[in-house]
């Protein structure tokens, strides 16, 4: 029994994977009911310590890259291209997580990596193509903005 367990579930992997190489999302079936029906591609971008993260800086320069980062974000955001996006908490090498809307891996990467940040070799990125429910209705909110 757990044999078949191990090898329903590997399946069900596997369709998650040749789906999210495909660029489409798997599709529930007869066999396989738990896999949502409004999954859609995305690219995971992972923000993570870049080659000069601990090169020393002022408050100053600090300050300035903080907003260049957050206004390319929140650019992105209001763009359509980042559908969420923000920091992790725990000061590890993984700085921060954004959903990204691209057409290829490639698209993605072009995308993140012209983030003030990214640029200033502070942090770099990780993308990683995902398959995840539908984020349409994903809305950030901005004061003095509507936001997407």
């Amino acid at each position: 029994m757990l044999s078949l367990k191990l090898s329903a579930a590997a399946v069900a992997v596997a369709l998650v994977c040749c789906g999210a190489m495909a660029g489409q999302a798997p599709q529930p079936s007869r066999e396989f009911p738990d896999i949502p029906q409004n999954l859609k591609p995305y690219f995971v971008a992972l923000y993570v310590k870049g080659a000069k993260a601990d090169q020393p800086q002022t408050n100053d320069e600090h300050n300035a890259l903080i907003r260049q980062h957050l206004a390319y974000m929140r650019s992105q955001v209001e763009a359509g291209k980042y559908l969420l996006a923000g920091p992790f908490m725990d000061d590890d090498r993984v700085r921060g997580i954004a959903v990204i809307r691209a057409a290829s891996a490639e698209e993605a990467r072009q995308v993140a990596t012209a983030d003030p940040a990214i640029q200033s070799g502070r942090m770099a990125i990780e993308i990683h193509p995902a398959v995840l429910p539908d984020m349409g209705c994903v809305r950030v909110e901005y004061q003095g903005g509507a936001g997407k």
